[in-house]
């Protein structure tokens, strides 16, 4: 399970280097080979262990006709990726960079089975509108 939140620069060569909290578990599930893809509907990335992201991909296959743009966006702009055993960096192709406008710095957040990758500016205003937002129906009744 993945869970936290990380500010990373982003290299001229639009590199990132995972934390060093994550390397070993991402290593482990797929032996440094994961996927990163656009989110179907938010300006993020998703990434994704080998062994996770056969799940999902088998789930997002499934998806209804009425999907089809969200199936074709998450699909279609898939990629694998290598982490360097070294240094933990994962190359982050300039398409999906520019998908998601990641600029110099980015924002990785644990979602329990995969992570999130967001430019760290468009995160806060995302965030910062959320906060603004009433919380759902179903949150309001959550019981810690």
């Amino acid at each position: 399970m993945f869970e936290g939140a990380s500010t990373l620069s982003v290299d001229a060569k639009g590199r990132i280097s995972i934390p060093t909290r994550y390397r070993d578990a991402l290593t482990g599930a797929s032996g440094g080979m994961l996927h990163l893809t656009r989110h179907f509907n938010e300006p993020c990335l998703l990434l994704f262990a080998e062994e996770e992201w056969g799940r999902f991909r088998e789930r997002v296959a499934q998806w209804p006709a009425s999907d089809a743009w969200a199936k074709r966006r998450t699909l279609g702009h898939a990629v694998q990726v290598e982490m360097d055993a070294g240094s933990g960096r994962i190359l982050i192709a300039p398409d999906l960079r520019e998908a998601a406008r990641i600029g110099k710095e980015a924002k990785l957040l644990g979602n329990g089975s995969h992570f999130e990758l967001w430019d760290k500016e468009l995160y806060g205003i995302k965030e910062t509108h959320a906060e603004q937002e009433p919380v759902s129906a179903t949150l309001a009744g959550f019981v810690f």
